[in-house]
């Protein structure tokens, strides 16, 4: 028989305190968006946590000051990194 974990359960804690800002490379985001288009038709969310606080992440659309998700609780933003210089001309 399996072992059944909720899926909040299957974020383990870094090693060490992460940093405030945290860059996002564009390749990455762009990995995220194929799986969601496959994981979408089985009515599979992804919705992306803070590692340190087990928090669902604010999501930020269009954003115009680079950051991307924010953590409610301890304020850590996620930032566009490398690769968005590209998306930020159009």
């Amino acid at each position: 028989m399996s072992t059944e974990w909720p899926g909040i359960d299957t974020i383990k804690g870094l090693v060490g305190e992460p940093p405030t800002e945290i860059k996002v490379p564009y390749k990455l985001l762009e990995k995220q968006q194929l799986l969601l288009f496959e994981w979408n038709p089985l009515f599979i969310a992804i919705i992306p946590y803070c590692f340190k606080c087990k928090e669902p992440l604010v999501w930020h659309h269009n954003p115009t000051d680079g950051v991307m998700f924010h953590c409610p609780k301890c304020n850590r933003r996620w930032i566009k990194g490398e690769g968005w210089e590209k998306t930020d001309e159009k």
